[in-house]
């Protein structure tokens, strides 16, 4: 198996991972967390995957069979806390008692299942909107033994330098219609679409989700800006008007749109100076 994290992406990497904040961990959330799952994160304490799916056997809002994971949340002490962020985003979105997010962004959830047992759960996947809950794995270390890179079973998205002129107009029309009809899961998801074609449409989907009214597409486009502020993404926009975008969401009245501003203002900050 290739090795399952990203090395040159420091999305989501949190500070390396000590025992005193697995146990730290484990007892605030009540549970013992897979062996598995505590040595991949002492390789590294969260961040994107050199995998981006796992198989499914049942039709998913992602696709007919497979659910999109690229990247597992680690054990934070600072203001990024990842799984330990699992009770109040629980109550944030409406979903089951006595599990724990490893992965997700709001409508969709990767999560370990604790509501039949406190240690080697099952892994499963929820979908908020679609109401639809499956199970992924019966314990984590199959998870993550199943994960795959699905471009390799699937014809890979069309290239930036391969898009014709129409096409390149098809997408633009088709974020106009989304921004203007869609939900902000429509939204989002066109946004990871848009994200493996040029610059340009990426730059101009980021304007358009700017714009628009709901804090929930604001938090699902700072899911994307917060990655630019670390480093990620090099070159799709330029510093000064991500700091620009970033100023003007935290002014928002959302809680969960402004800290999450608040925390890329400072990740951006962090690398400009350093």
């Amino acid at each position: 198996m290739k090795p399952i994290w990203q090395a040159d992406n420091d999305c989501g990497k949190l500070e390396p991972l000590t025992e005193e904040m697995i146990k730290k961990a484990e007892a605030d959330l009540e549970i013992k967390l897979p062996d598995s799952y505590k040595k991949l994160l002492k390789q590294q304490n969260g961040g994107y995957l050199n995998f981006n799916a796992h198989p499914t056997d049942v039709p998913t809002s992602w696709a007919s069979n497979h659910v999109q994971v690229d990247h597992l949340f680690g054990i934070g002490i600072g203001t990024e806390k990842g799984i330990l962020d699992s009770s109040y985003l629980i109550q944030e979105w409406d979903l089951p008692e006595n599990i724990v997010l490893i992965s997700g962004d709001g409508h969709a959830w990767i999560a370990l299942d604790y509501r039949n047992t406190k240690s080697e759960p099952a892994v499963m996947y929820i979908d908020v909107e679609q109401e639809q809950e499956l199970q992924l794995a019966h314990d984590f270390e199959s998870f993550i033994n199943g994960l795959i890179d699905y471009s390799e079973e699937e014809e890979v998205a069309i290239p930036e330098s391969e898009l014709s002129d129409q096409e390149i107009k098809d997408y633009y029309t088709q974020i106009d219609d989304v921004i203007k009809n869609g939900t902000p899961k429509d939204i989002d998801r066109l946004l990871t679409k848009v994200l493996s074609t040029t610059d340009e449409l990426i730059r101009y989907m980021v304007e358009k989700m700017r714009q628009h009214e709901k804090p929930k597409v604001h938090f699902y486009l700072l899911l994307f800006l917060m990655c630019c502020a670390e480093g990620g993404n090099k070159g799709i926009l330029e510093d000064d008007y991500l700091d620009e975008v970033l100023q003007e969401l935290y002014l928002s009245k959302n809680k969960d749109v402004k800290e999450l501003a608040q925390y890329s203002l400072e990740q951006l900050q962090s690398r400009l100076h350093t």
